[in-house]
């Protein structure tokens, strides 16, 4: 099993995190180089990561890869949930993107600004949720706040109070040290 990805990327550090009693094999691309683009065109058309490649199956797409990984469907619910961290991972990129190309550095966009609102919609969900449990659901969203808080992409502490602590409670577990984007 090999899985290809960038070291910051948040949706390449969940299915390492997932992946942490397994053997596989990690194979860093850098995904803004033609030579990264290249090598990701060879198994998947999304030229995106995360990429696993187990035998004969090509799985991109880290909801994918992470169903693939626990050998079931995750439930309804669940999906529901790890969609909402996607698409706050997803606006987050995007604003990433937006200032790293010079494209909307202020945010003043309405792009910007929706991408904006969407990640504080969503972080207000999780906010009122229950994180107890170290489980999937929360090793996505500790994933995608720990590279919120990386890139400089948004400040959600200061509104977060409940999520600040998760992410106090889970920050020394061995696999999220190895696996950190910085």
């Amino acid at each position: 099993m090999k899985l290809y990805g960038s070291l910051a990327s948040p949706y390449v550090r969940r299915i390492r995190i997932q992946l942490e009693d397994r053997k596989y094999d990690f194979e860093p691309i850098n995904v803004f180089s033609d030579e990264g683009q290249k090598e990701l065109l060879k198994y998947a058309p999304t030229m995106r990561v995360p990429l696993l490649v187990d035998r004969d199956n090509v799985i991109w797409d880290s909801l994918l890869i992470a169903q693939y990984i626990a050998g079931n469907p995750f439930s309804l619910d669940l999906q529901k949930e790890l969609v909402l961290i996607n698409e706050m991972s997803d606006s987050g990129i995007q604003l990433y993107q937006l200032r790293k190309f010079n494209l909307d550095s202020n945010d003043k966009g309405e792009f910007s600004q929706n991408n904006l609102r969407r990640i504080s919609s969503i972080l207000e969900y999780f906010e009122q949720r229950n994180l107890e449990k170290w489980d999937i659901l929360s090793q996505w969203l500790y994933c995608t706040l720990d590279w919120f808080s990386f890139r400089e992409v948004y400040s959600w502490k200061e509104h977060s109070p409940k999520l600040v602590k998760f992410m106090q409670d889970h920050k020394d577990r061995p696999y999220i040290s190895q696996t950190s984007p910085g």
